[in-house]
């Protein structure tokens, strides 16, 4: 009965193949089921997973104290990875890294005296500066520029060193400060374009290098 019932709506059904037979609205199948290699393979990584964890636990609590990990002790002050350390926070000339310093000599001490690299980036600086004459009479403006720029920073740096160590600090300080404002006042007249103001300017410059270049 049901399948002449199925034959007859198939038979009305527009555009529908002779004797097609209606399947049914709902399939069902099997669950899927785990293959047996998949379910072992499974297992033997939970199984080393576990097995490493336990190492790694074994071999922290073989190198710690109680109430401590491996690598980091975090209840006393006796380790080094330990933030406090005995004494609190030092400061001065005895102290290095804001703690006590250690037994022993400093191993960087009298190292400020040591102006031996500064005074090479000094000499260095003050050969460029005094190579700027033929882009100066060309009044190619930029370069000058650049190049005061670019010389700034290293040979601020290397003139205070060498202030510190020398022996007239006095002179050297007020030299110094002369050599810089007539770089400011030269470093003016490059962006007004004007050669000759330019050109003065310059010969100041060079003159109070060479004045400061005495004294160390």
């Amino acid at each position: 009965m049901l399948a002449a019932i199925s034959f007859a709506a198939a038979s009305f059904a527009p555009n529908a193949a002779p004797n097609a037979l209606a399947r049914p609205a709902v399939h069902s199948a099997a669950a899927p089921v785990m293959a047996v290699d998949d379910a072992a393979s499974r297992r033997q990584l939970i199984a080393r997973a576990g097995a490493a964890l336990a190492g790694a636990a074994f071999a922290s609590s073989a190198s710690a104290k109680a109430g401590q990990f491996g690598k980091i002790g975090i209840f006393t002050m006796d380790d080094i990875s330990s933030p406090y350390q005995p004494g609190g926070p030092k400061s001065g000339k005895d102290a290095t890294f804001g703690y006590q310093k250690s037994e022993g000599a400093f191993l960087a001490e009298g190292y400020e005296a040591d102006v031996t690299r500064e005074k090479k980036d000094f000499l260095e600086s003050v050969r460029r500066i005094k190579s700027l004459g033929p882009k100066v009479e060309s009044q190619t403006w930029w370069f000058v520029r650049d190049e005061l720029r670019i010389q700034a920073y290293n040979m601020r740096s290397s003139m205070l060193a060498l202030n510190k160590v020398n022996a007239n600090k006095a002179a050297c300080e007020a030299a110094y400060k002369k050599y810089w404002k007539e770089v400011e006042m030269f470093d003016l007249a490059l962006t007004k374009k004007e050669l000759a103001l330019a050109t003065k300017e310059y010969s100041d410059v060079l003159t109070a290098l060479d004045e400061y270049t005495k004294l160390v």
